[in-house]
This record gives structure tokens, C-alpha cells and sequence, in this order.
């Protein structure tokens, strides 16, 4: 089903908003990318979407339903999150975090079941991680707690995933890893919305880019017609020029190129 946002804006102050009117529609088989600069709105949108911050005004909406109507465990199992901020409860093993994406599919008397059991290890397998089910998650480098929060997202099967800055702390192959099992997602029907800073990875990736500017959306398309040395000036302030192909070129700044 498709997530809406109509006329969204949200600001600490009435005079400070930090999204101005935002309307977005998010449709299912589709990898959408925000960009921004920091501090330009991309992950007060996320917790919009996730009912940590309440909107100044405007509305979310999951299919017919209005997102403050659904229960948290609805809401649970319908749109999941990966965020570097998400705490990670020291004393555990990997194995158990990951199985706490399963947490909204048990009722009150439930225990887990076998099935939970191999969605947790699929879940471990698909993110290389099955060698460390049993290490403490204090004893992980930050781009292995990575892996394993991506994991846990994967055992919650959600239709939506929200990915805020997935990439940071993992070396090459893993930061392809993750984007590729996104890709995966989408390929399965699910919805996939990113924020991501790499312009590279933004064109390989993105069916639909996102662009936050000034509060507002500045513009939003095909990769190929969004990301653009035009977009690199007027939002982040740098010069470049672009080098590549047809499908994927790297923006360079004009005066490394002197």
C-alpha cells in the first residue's frame, strides 16, 4: 500500500519550521532517495513518519488509513526503521537483537516460534552476519552493529523501509551489501525510501530521488534528471561538474579539476 504525505510541516517554534508543506506520495516496488544537507529536514521526516514527532500540521496516511489511527504494533508491521541513533541494548547476543524483529508478531502468551527461529537466521545469512550470532553487541565494530540493525529490520518483513543513512560505518562491500538487499526489497514489492549522501550510490540506486531544500522540496525525479550540477550549487553550495556515462557520472568540485 502507498504512504502519504499531504501538506506536512513540522518546526520546534511556529516561526522555525524545518519542513514547510511537504507532500509525497510513496508507492510499493519503488527505491526513492532523499537528499539534503544537514540539518535540511531528511531525518525529521523519518520521524514523522514513525509518530516520534507529532506534525504542525498535514497528514500521514498508510493506504485508506490516517497513520495515527493504527496501533504501535500495527504500525509495527507495516513500516520499519534503520537509524544509527537506534539503541543497542548492550547485554544482548546478535541473534537476540535480530530476533527482536519479530517482537510484533507475538501476542501476550506467544513465545517465539520456529518460524521466527529461521527468519532470524535467513535475516543473519542475508547480511553476513551469522558468524557473530552469539557475540555480544558491545563487542561489535560499529559497522557490524550496523549489519546487525539491518538484519533486525529484515526479520520485521515490513512492506516499508525507511533507511536513514544506512552506508555509515561499513567498508565498501557491505555498504553494497545493504544497498543491493534494498534493491532486493523493492524487487519483492516492498516500498524502500533512503536517505543517503553519496550522489554515486543515489544514481545507481534510486528509482525516484527526493530532494529537500529550504524547508521545501526543491525537486524530485529520476536520478538522471535530478542530480545535476545545477542541484549540487543551489542546494549543498558546490561547484562541479559532472564525469561519467549515460547512467552514473561522479560530480566533482570545479576546483580539484584546476
Amino acid at each position: 500500500m502507498s504512504l502519504q504525505l499531504q501538506n506536512l510541516s513540522f518546526g520546534y517554534t511556529p516561526d522555525r519550521l524545518i519542513l514547510d508543506d511537504i507532500s509525497l506520495t510513496f508507492n510499493p516496488g519503488c527505491f526513492y532517495v532523499i537528499l539534503a544537507k544537514n540539518g535540511g529536514g531528511k531525518t525529521t521526516l523519518f520521524n514523522l513518519i514513525m509518530r516520534h514527532l507529532t506534525p504542525t500540521q498535514g497528514s500521514i496516511t498508510l493506504g485508506p488509513n490516517k497513520l495515527h489511527s493504527l496501533s504501535q504494533i500495527q504500525q509495527a508491521q507495516a513500516i520499519s526503521l534503520l537509524s544509527q541513533s537506534m539503541p543497542l541494548p548492550d547485554h544482548m547476543s546478535v541473534s537476540e537483537m535480530v530476533m527482536q524483529g519479530r517482537y510484533c508478531y507475538q501476542s501476550f502468551w506467544s513465545r517465539y516460534s520456529v518460524k521466527d527461529t529461521e527468519i532470524t537466521y535467513q535475516a543473519m545469512q542475508k547480511m553476513d552476519i551469522t558468524q557473530l550470532a552469539n557475540c555480544r553487541l558491545d563487542a561489535l565494530s560499529g559497522g557490524q552493529q550496523q549489519r546487525a540493525r539491518m538484519a533486525m529490520l529484515l526479520a520485521q518483513q515490513t512492506d516499508i523501509v525507511l533507511l536513514d543513512e544506512p552506508t555509515s560505518h561499513l567498508d565498501l562491500k557491505h555498504q553494497y551489501l545493504l544497498l543491493d538487499m534494498g534493491k532486493a526489497l523493492v524487487e519483492q514489492g516492498k516500498t524502500v525510501i533512503a536517505i543517503l549522501h553519496d550522489m554515486t550510490q543515489a544514481a545507481l540506486y534510486a528509482d525516484h530521488v527526493i530532494v529537500l531544500n529550504g524547508q521545501k522540496i526543491y525537486a524530485q525525479g529520476p536520478p538522471n534528471q535530478v542530480i545535476n550540477n545545477q542541484m549540487m550549487k543551489a542546494v549543498f553550495g558546490v561547484n562541479t561538474t559532472r564525469v561519467g556515462n549515460d547512467r552514473v557520472g561522479v560530480h566533482v568540485p570545479v576546483h580539484l579539476l584546476a
